[in-house]
């Protein structure tokens, strides 16, 4: 992984090849991988983003000042951010896509069309969708 202004870069070790570039506001002063390794935290100028290292997309931006340093814990569920001499602890808990379309699908009592599922599951099988139950 390597830092500059404006990306976030990551290489695979064993190859020699660009994984994957997160595009960031700014110059990035730290990083940190989620413990079951889905989410990169990254701190800078602008705040603290997470982003699913699934898709590349930007799951979160945390409005901090100055953050200096991240760090997850070790259940993944909070997000320490030094910043300015302290420390702040932040719940940064996201379910996974699959479970949360699911769970929108209960609420709102339908199903995903075809193209919503290609949209929002794009990195999943359609058996992860939601699928109500033969009455």
């Amino acid at each position: 992984m390597s830092g500059s202004r404006g990306s976030v870069s990551m290489w695979d070790v064993r190859t020699g090849r660009l994984q994957d570039r997160f595009g960031v506001e700014g110059e990035v002063a730290s990083l940190a991988f989620s413990p079951d390794a889905r989410t990169l935290a990254t701190s800078g100028a602008r705040g603290v983003q997470l982003w699913d290292l699934a898709t590349g997309q930007n799951r979160l931006t945390l409005p901090t000042r100055s953050p200096e340093a991240v760090a997850f814990s070790p259940d993944g569920r909070a997000l320490a951010i030094g910043t300015d001499g302290s420390v702040g602890l932040w719940s940064v808990h996201l379910p996974d896509p699959a479970r949360a379309i699911r769970d929108i699908c209960a609420a709102v009592d339908t199903d995903l069309t075809p193209q919503e599922q290609s949209r929002y599951l794009h990195d999943q099988s359609t058996e992860t969708g939601c699928r109500r139950a033969a009455p």
